[in-house]
């Protein structure tokens, strides 16, 4: 049976891939938070992503994918097997079809910089949404009631063996910050995004605009948070937002530890300095049954809890 501390030697020998040990999460968290996980390797290729899935599925080591580390809240005692960190990026432009080939650990800002340099529309929405495509894809990501999943066209992601398995946008079924991913786990290796030609200021234009909106209502830049925290519910057919429902039960000024409300905007949590994945989680708990109390409708988390077990097996 393998044994845990093999795991590097056989990375090293398999795939000329060298892990790091004991890494602390919270400096890949926009959270902060997160204790050392106990293998650690950044990916910056397809191929290299791809090698070290099968390897770990292979060997039947625990893993986990992550991008830039924002809506996860990592746990305090870390992770027991392998943090995957994809950054593997890359873009192409495909004239014939109006679309884009994204690489799963493109960040979404470089995504829009490509659109704003070859003259497309139709993704402005995503502006200021921090993170990666593949990220975004998995939690159907959107805003200003628009969600990347509207503009995905197919994915590809790897199968159990390695092969590269084409995924159209209807097997995915988005949902509101849902894809079928969250169930599969399946990896994202690449994105095709459908987009429309228009004038570069225009999309500029846009951009800019989206942007002075969220401003309005987000924490400063910097502030220790993952982006909103609870999902909009829908009750009796409409959307509510979930900012609204925590502000009117009373949610404002509620803490637990250095885990706070965020003053100027309720779906925030943020880490004053020194949160623990625990203080976050009981804040939490709190949140929802005090709404649950005042309105009746039960709140659920955005932000995804990676937990020390927590694995894509």
């Amino acid at each position: 049976m393998l044994k845990l501390q093999d795991i590097p030697r056989i990375f090293l020998e398999e795939s000329g891939l060298t892990l790091k040990e004991g890494v602390v999460l919270s400096k890949y968290s926009s959270f902060r938070i997160g204790g050392p996980a106990d293998y650690f390797l950044e990916v910056r290729e397809p191929v290299d992503l791809n090698k070290a899935i099968q390897i770990a599925r292979h060997h039947q080591c625990p893993f986990y994918v992550i991008g830039r580390g924002y809506n996860l809240l990592f746990d305090d005692s870390g992770y027991r097997g392998l943090i995957i960190r994809n950054l593997a990026s890359g873009i192409k432009f495909e004239a014939d079809n109006y679309s884009l080939e994204v690489c799963s650990g493109t960040c979404l800002s470089d995504l829009l910089n490509k659109a704003i340099s070859e003259g497309l529309t139709g993704l402005e929405f995503l502006a200021g949404i921090p993170g990666t495509v593949g990220g975004a894809v998995y939690g159907n990501a959107g805003a200003f009631g628009q969600a990347i999943g509207d503009r995905v066209l197919e994915i590809t992601i790897l199968g159990d063996s390695g092969q590269e398995i084409p995924v159209t946008r209807e097997e995915l079924q988005f949902d509101y910050r849902h894809s079928a991913l969250k169930n599969s786990h399946k990896v994202i290796v690449k994105t095709r995004i459908e987009v429309e030609p228009i004038s570069g200021n225009e999309v500029r234009r846009k951009i800019e605009d989206y942007l002075e909106q969220r401003s309005k209502k987000l924490p400063p830049e910097g502030t220790a948070c993952a982006g909103s925290f609870f999902k909009n519910p829908v009750h009796g057919g409409k959307k509510i937002p979930a900012g609204q429902l925590l502000e009117q039960a009373g949610a404002k000024g509620m803490k637990v530890g250095q885990a706070a409300v965020y003053s100027g905007h309720c779906n925030f949590i943020i880490n004053l300095g020194g949160a623990t994945c625990l203080q976050v989680l009981t804040l939490a708990e709190e949140l929802k049954e005090k709404v649950w109390k005042h309105s009746g409708i039960r709140l659920e988390e955005e932000v995804i809890f990676v937990s020390a077990t927590s694995s894509m097996l």
